[in-house]
């Protein structure tokens, strides 16, 4: 018997498509915004691997056109964002793309927001390494640029290097709280650390 295909039209991809947004990931996005309020009216918003752009797409609706949005991702936009938002298609791992960004944020920022992931290969200590390091990355790049008492969101894999980088975020923020929303697939075992409040530096 044939094994049956893998079925990636689940509730929230058939949401996406009849509600407008490029990517189940938007209803990620909302959950975390409803509990942490992301999105208040004149916030400066970062958006790390932003693509196909169900983030962002949300993150308009709710600025509402108030507030400063960037982004930046390897791959293309799948819808066509607002003219104020800015977005690169580049490297984040390159000095040059991290320096544009701060250019386009206008002042340090309130959220940073990473979704990056490694190309999954499959391997499950190759990919989770990978992804720490890239959180290592986003935290770094959160450490220079947000307000103090700013927040940072980042996506992760379960695995030790996580442990160890959750170590070191909690030397930086006053709270850390780790979320699955909804809308991640079963299949999937991404976890979302919240970063809230940046100390100060002493």
């Amino acid at each position: 018997m044939a094994k049956r295909p893998f079925q990636r039209k689940d509730r929230f991809y058939q949401k996406a498509k009849t509600e407008g947004y490029p990517a189940r990931s938007a209803y990620k996005i909302m959950e975390l915004d409803d509990r942490f309020k992301i999105f208040k009216q004149g916030t400066t918003v970062v958006d790390l691997g932003c693509a196909p752009g169900g983030w962002l797409k949300v993150a308009e609706e709710r600025l509402g056109g108030n507030g400063t949005l960037v982004g930046i991702d390897l791959l293309p936009l799948q819808f066509s964002p607002r003219p104020k938002t800015k977005f690169l298609q580049d490297d984040f791992t390159k000095e040059e793309s991290r320096e544009w960004i701060k250019s386009q944020m206008k002042g340090a920022g309130d959220w940073i927001l990473s979704d990056l992931s490694p190309n999954i290969s499959g391997i499950k200590f190759r990919d989770t390494y990978e992804s720490a390091n890239l959180c290592q990355l986003a935290l770094e790049f959160a450490r220079d640029t947000l307000n103090p008492g700013g927040n940072f969101l980042c996506k992760a894999f379960p695995g030790q290097e996580v442990e160890e980088f959750r170590k070191e975020i909690k030397k930086f923020f006053k709270k850390i709280v780790t979320v699955v929303p909804e809308a991640t697939r079963r299949s999937s075992s991404e976890i979302y650390l919240i970063c809230l409040e940046l100390k100060a530096v002493e």
